[in-house]
């Protein structure tokens, strides 16, 4: 059985400029990042790629001194603000294609947080499949944090223990993603694409305040056999309670089919040795292929800003990017490859001051994350623009009555024709 060891020898494995990944979300190694941190400057240089990380980010001080290389597909939380002043590089890719990016940059070094292995040998990933398995099948060295409060899931998340170089023990507390807090705009979004679903939907739902709405909304809805993709959060263990989410005889597909579990303790113990809750590499979650066989999928992501054609910024605020791709284009292209699919945009019609719409006439960045052809609905807390075979006046018109009632005069200003939109 492999040997357990203390956190410094385990960084001496670590071969000189170092490309190593980092398991994300709530998979997230904080005691391996940290024992980086520290060390980095002792490493000849290492390049640290990651994607939605959470935690405190203790590599970032090292970047800023220019003792680390840090690149991310997915900027949160502190990684945001580091982007502005250069010490961290942001690299556009949808979710799908990052096990590709790993071969890309010959990564050589994974971190991972595990479960203790059992007697088998068999340790769990737990939460976060994703990328991860694929990290390691390509390193040289593997490190693995053990934590005993990580689940044993199904699916893609299991490593034995001759697949690592060395074990060290956890001294972090696992990393949580609290639910979003709903409001009234998010619940009234909820409330207009709730009749938009078929019966039996496969649902994925985004990050954020209307997919924690149109998940309890779900609960009332009448709506059984749901099944979600994607991603797993609290707010679905109350799905399962009430019925909501079921394996059945008839339909022994798992209930949720996910890449990540991005919540708290609720979540995980829910997860855990369950067999309607499986874990799947994201070439597999997120891949238009497999989930465009679905019958019924209904992508809902949400967005930065909308603009009069139909694109959707979801990355930047004016310069400032403050997310990454993800697998909104994944899910968009899987949500039309589905018979009977539908491809979603939900957003508040305005901040929450009111003052600034979500509705524009153009971007307000030079970036589209998704382009006007790929989008089926628009919905806002004021109505849904169904944008299917609209001209570009009309779904600029539809545009215009889902904006906040403040900015519609203004949307429709003289001498903004569509053409001047683009």
């Amino acid at each position: 059985m492999l040997r357990t060891l203390p956190i410094e020898a385990a960084m001496d494995l670590l071969p000189p400029g170092a490309r190593i990944v980092a398991a994300p979300g709530c998979g997230t190694p904080e005691t391996l990042l940290t024992a980086l941190a520290d060390r980095a400057d002792l490493l000849g240089s290492p390049t640290l790629y990651s994607g939605l990380q959470l935690g405190t980010y203790p590599f970032l001080a090292a970047a800023a001194e220019g003792h680390l290389r840090h690149v991310t597909w997915h900027p949160y939380g502190p990684a945001r603000k580091a982007l502005a002043p250069g010490q961290v590089e942001y690299v556009p890719a949808r979710a799908s294609a990052v096990p590709g990016l790993l071969d890309t940059w010959r990564t050589d070094a994974a971190f991972v947080r595990v479960s203790p292995p059992d007697r088998h040998g068999y340790c769990s990933l737990g939460p976060s499949a994703s990328y991860v398995r694929h990290a390691v099948r390509r390193a040289s060295v593997v490190l693995a944090e053990v934590d005993p409060l990580v689940p044993r899931t199904t699916g893609d998340s299991m490593l034995h223990v001759s697949q690592l170089d060395a074990l060290v023990d956890a001294t972090t507390p696992p990393c949580t993603f609290p639910s979003a807090v709903r409001d009234e705009q998010s619940d009234r979004v909820a409330a207009h694409i709730l009749p938009l679903l078929p019966d039996r939907p496969v649902l994925q739902l985004g990050i954020g305040s209307v997919p924690e709405s149109v998940t309890a909304a779900l609960g009332d809805s009448g709506l059984r056999g749901v099944r979600i993709v994607g991603m797993a959060n609290d707010a679905m263990v109350d799905l399962f309670d009430r019925g909501v989410l079921s394996v059945t005889d008839l339909d022994p597909a798992p209930a949720v089919l996910a890449a990540e579990l991005m919540g708290t303790r609720l979540l995980m113990e829910r997860a855990h040795d369950n067999p309607a809750i499986v874990l799947r590499e994201s070439t597999v979650s997120h891949s238009p292929r497999s989930l465009g066989s679905l019958d019924r999928l209904v992508s809902i992501n949400g967005a930065v800003e909308v603009d009069l054609l139909g694109q959707v910024n979801s990355e930047m605020v004016g310069p400032r990017q403050i997310s990454g791709v993800g697998g909104s284009m994944d899910f968009v292209e899987s949500g039309f490859a589905s018979v009977g699919g539908l491809t979603v945009v939900a957003v508040a019609a305005a901040g929450p001051d009111g003052r600034h719409s979500r509705i524009v006439r153009r971007l307000g960045a030079d970036v589209v994350t998704l382009p006007r052809h790929t989008v089926d609905v628009v919905v806002t807390e004021y109505g849904v623009a169904d944008l299917r075979g609209l001209s570009e006046p009309e779904r600029a018109e539809a545009l215009v009555e889902i904006a906040h009632p403040d900015h519609r005069a203004a949307l429709r200003e003289p001498g903004h024709t569509h053409k001047e939109i683009a």
